[in-house]
């Protein structure tokens, strides 16, 4: 392996800085596209991957945990369909109800 000089003498450098900065003035519509076509192949990835992404087993079991089946008592639907039976004001609402339920 040589020795390399590394002498950085900004009188050389410049020069070397200047190209660069001149091809890059140059192509610098294509370096735009290019860097905006990065940042949308990015942002379309992580679309389809937040799309794909599914619960984790632990937020599974925890709206599991949460949703609960509510229990009707069986004396309550007795005690209402006895009211229903015994009044007739009551019980004609519910004949209307159940004939039209969109009625108000």
């Amino acid at each position: 392996m040589k020795n390399a000089n590394l002498n950085l003498d900004l009188k050389s450098l410049l020069p070397q800085l200047k190209k660069v900065w001149a091809l890059v003035v140059r192509h610098a519509i294509f370096i735009a596209l290019v860097i905006v076509l990065l940042v949308y192949v990015l942002f379309v990835w992580q679309i389809n991957k937040l799309a794909s992404a599914g619960p984790s087993d632990e937020d599974q079991t925890t709206a599991q945990a949460k949703a609960s089946v509510p229990r009707i008592d069986k004396n309550a639907i007795q005690q209402i369909q006895n009211l229903e039976k015994t009044n007739t004001q009551v019980q004609a609402l519910f004949d209307q109800a159940r004939n039209n339920p969109f009625q108000e």
